[in-house]
């Protein structure tokens, strides 16, 4: 079952494999694919310039060159992707966890929640429970905010396991939770999504960029104004490094 999802056509752009279909396919392959997962779980992962920078770093590389499902969310990746070759899934992980959470009773989907503070965990719960009364959350955990010893990703499992979810939401920051993610995939029979900073908006502890810096690629210019001091390196640096990498891969 897993097979059909990964099969999807991919095109690479910076060196990243990403689904070259709709995003509207992808997540509807994702939810029907779900509830009847046999074996080992799929991770998913939204690449966006940020996620290419890090991938100077070899290992960050191979994992998104592995066996998963790859999706553009950044709109200048996106870009790029279809100018080179043409169609390409275009996808924001907010608007993915959205889109999912309002899914029809009948796909059968029950979600886990992984990241957060406890207090923004609980209001996020309080947001789906009131924006989306269709979806079944089964579980939510707000983990150690340092990387996880042998015992925090024990008992991550074993919570995951006794709510019997088959979809897992991995809100932890980047890197850490597409590492997280193929983790978990591997040991799960889930979809399993690193969905980046999509907990925070849907619970609207952060304020999400208007749509018209969304769709013109200036999402990044919009978050960096209002937390110059913590997101100025991942923004400034960051995009600096993703044109040098799309460059020179682009040329290799």
């Amino acid at each position: 079952m897993r097979d059909a999802v990964i099969a999807l056509p991919t095109v690479r752009a910076a060196g990243v494999p990403l689904v070259a279909v709709a995003g509207s396919e992808v997540l509807e392959q994702l939810r029907s694919v779900a509830d009847r997962l046999d074996g080992p779980g799929i991770p998913v992962h939204f690449v966006n310039a940020y996620t290419v920078s890090l991938t100077s770093d070899p290992r960050y590389l191979r994992l998104f060159q592995s066996d998963g499902v790859n999706i553009a969310d950044g709109t200048p990746l996106a870009w790029m992707a279809r100018s080179i070759h043409g169609e390409v899934a275009h996808l924001r992980g907010p608007d993915a966890f959205r889109e999912i959470l309002s899914s029809k009773p009948t796909y059968g989907l029950r979600h886990f929640l992984l990241g957060g503070s406890e207090g923004s965990l609980a209001r996020l719960e309080v947001a789906i429970v009131r924006d989306y009364p269709d979806a079944v959350v089964v579980g939510a955990f707000s983990p150690p905010f340092t990387e996880f010893d042998e015992s925090d990703r024990d008992h991550i499992d074993s919570l995951i396991r006794e709510s019997a979810a088959n979809v897992v939401w991995v809100g932890i920051g980047t890197p850490k939770q597409d590492y997280e993610v193929v983790r978990l995939a591997a040991l799960h029979s889930a979809v399993v999504l690193a969905v980046g900073a999509a907990f925070n908006f849907v619970s609207e502890d952060v304020v999400e960029a208007p749509k018209l810096w969304r769709r013109t690629g200036l999402e990044w210019m919009y978050r960096f104004f209002r937390e110059p001091r913590r997101l100025w390196r991942r923004y400034l640096l960051g995009n600096l490094t993703f044109l040098v990498l799309a460059v020179r891969r682009r040329r290799g």
